[in-house]
């Protein structure tokens, strides 16, 4: 074995700078990471960020004046290439692309990429360039290849059958993003693309949450989004049924995520007019692709049956169950102001029995005000 690696040089001979060393301080302004074979230091491919949305570095929109072409912004991108680190890629100001004809019978999809040509490492000449890549027309057209080529890809066109001109709904963004060493990435097409490094941040702009790289997947470590909505309701457990909240009933049910932390909050309440309940135990659900682990949880909840407390009505104030591997909540109140032992909330035991809920409401049954349910819940 070697007692000692070579690497590149850092220094200047005869005033001169071997075109790979100058590579190489450029590439490490720009975040990196390695060949998962070979081991060799590699550069992480996209778009240098700037500007917003479409109107970006190297975003591509429709032209000014309905045609067949497309508009590039004006950018800069790193684009990887084996074993040689990174070329950085300028266009300086922005441009006007040509899309060929479109098929009478077929769409096709074109791919609009930044590519890179060195003499020095493959053939042709050195240039930096963004250009079109067209694909092949066909009734369930596929993008066309770009294997072999030194690129990074910027946009996706579909070319519709017959069309005369590309509009912005026709362009897809195609573009990554890329930043300094530990920089936070924008995201916003790669939400499969690992962090480089455990500890490594990106930023996504749908969601507007900031994502820290665990070494096996993203977790929120912030939301700039707030709460977010989704469409809760409570069921009956005998049925799966859905309790009817009368004229005007209303859910309001939110939740944010930070970390492995989820929090919830869900008001339903009832209307006017008649309601509906099937027999058994009610409950609700956590919001779609949250699960619970191994363990039950509880958070809390709260009850309000309209009307004078001499027949139990009134507050109750009790706890959700939140089921182990599961999505199911189920509150759970008091039997009654007297009776602090707690059961799962029902409003009937069986069809047309007044009195058989949980809480016990004689002659009648514990619904028409309110159910309120909140809390934090530790996911897995």
């Amino acid at each position: 074995m070697p007692a000692v690696l070579e690497g590149l040089s850092p220094w200047f001979v005869n005033k001169r700078l071997d075109p790979r060393d100058m590579r190489a301080g450029l590439a490490a302004a720009f975040a990196g990471g390695y060949d998962t074979a070979p081991g060799n230091l590699t550069r992480e491919g996209g778009v240098l960020p700037g500007g917003g949305g479409s109107n970006g570095q190297l975003g591509v929109v429709a032209l000014d004046q309905p045609g067949m072409g497309v508009k590039v912004i004006a950018g800069q991108c790193v684009i990887p290439v084996a074993g040689e680190l990174g070329y950085i890629g300028t266009l300086p100001t922005s441009g006007t692309l040509d899309i060929a004809s479109a098929d009478q019978t077929n769409p096709r999809i074109d791919l609009v990429i930044a590519r890179v040509v060195d003499s020095a490492e493959d053939t042709g000449t050195r240039t930096f360039t963004v250009e079109v890549v067209r694909g092949v027309a066909a009734a369930t057209p596929s993008e066309p290849s770009v294997s072999g080529l030194n690129c990074v890809v910027v946009s996706a066109v579909r070319v519709k059958a017959s069309a005369t001109s590309i509009t912005l709904a026709d362009i897809t963004d195609r573009r990554l993003f890329t930043r300094a060493p530990g920089g936070i990435r924008l995201s916003y097409n790669d939400n499969d693309r690992p962090g480089g490094g455990a500890g490594d941040f990106r930023y996504d702009l749908t969601t507007r949450e900031l994502g820290v790289w665990t070494g096996t997947e993203w977790s929120v470590a912030a939301s700039a989004a707030g709460w977010k909505s989704w469409n809760a309701v409570l069921k009956s457990e005998s049925d799966g049924s859905t309790v009817n909240l009368g004229t005007g009933g209303s859910v309001n049910a939110k939740y944010q995520v930070i970390g492995k932390m989820l929090t919830v909050r869900m008001l339903f309440r009832w209307g006017s007019g008649s309601y509906y309940a099937a027999p058994g135990n009610i409950y609700t659900e956590l919001p779609p692709g949250f699960t619970n682990g191994a363990v039950h949880q509880k958070i809390s909840c709260s009850l309000w049956v309209p009307g004078g407390p001499a027949n139990n009505r009134g507050d109750y104030i009790g706890q959700c169950l939140v089921w182990e591997n599961s999505r199911r909540l189920s509150p759970m109140f008091p039997a009654s102001p007297s009776d602090c032992r707690q059961n799962y909330y029902r409003i009937t035991a069986a069809m047309g029995s007044p009195g058989s809920g949980v809480p016990t409401i004689p002659s009648g049954y514990p619904e028409g005000g309110n159910v309120a349910i909140w809390g934090v819940i530790e996911l897995p």
